[in-house]
């Protein structure tokens, strides 16, 4: 059963364990990632926005294989409101998707630049559990606009492909996401 401190979706043979920021980051005591038929096929995904993990602000679980994340960029005072608010909209079932909506509470555009960071260690829940090294070889590249990240022993093989539906700058470490963002009424969103 998982921590206060994680969120739990399943459908099927696939389920995901996460942080309540959305990001995964698996450890020895901290079990989290994607799964798929026992596999663990994302060990990190981590989202920054202008190099910072957002804060969290919330977390919805709107279904058994869906959450929303409600997050921000840390001010660094009390005395200064957050400029962006981030969601995280997440489901499970025919592979992983997940939508991210960053919206901009100042009056002026603002540029920023959001990365999401994949890993994975294709350890089997066994490899998960007792904490155990993995044989094998693990490997990571660009193809066709997307991360993959492979796995191989003997003749045996895995693979995850991480692709973006918006313009991405996609590298073998990182999801890259530049641009500027518009408050769309042209005003301070109230707090």
């Amino acid at each position: 059963m998982p921590a206060s401190n994680e969120i739990s979706l399943l459908d099927g043979s696939t389920f995901v364990v996460s942080r309540r920021s959305g990001d995964i980051e698996a450890t020895s005591d901290e079990p989290d990632g994607l799964f798929f038929r026992d596999t663990r096929h994302l060990s990190r995904w981590r989202l920054t926005v202008d190099g910072a993990a957002p804060e969290v602000l919330s977390v919805d679980d709107v279904d058994y294989f869906a959450a929303q994340f409600f997050l921000y960029p840390p001010t660094g005072t009390i005395y200064e409101n957050p400029y962006l608010s981030v969601i995280r909209r997440r489901y499970v079932g025919d592979g992983f998707h997940e939508d991210i909506t960053v919206l901009n509470h100042r009056e002026e555009a603002i540029e920023l630049d959001l990365r999401l960071e994949p890993d994975a260690d294709f350890a089997d829940l066994f490899e998960v559990k007792d904490a155990l090294e993995k044989p094998g070889e693990v490997s990571r590249e660009v193809e066709d606009h997307a991360i993959v990240l492979r796995y191989r022993r003997d003749g045996f093989e895995r693979e995850t492909r991480i692709s973006a539906s918006a313009e991405a700058d996609v590298g073998a470490d990182a999801l890259r996401f530049r641009g500027s963002t518009r408050n769309p009424s042209g005003t301070p969103a109230s707090t």
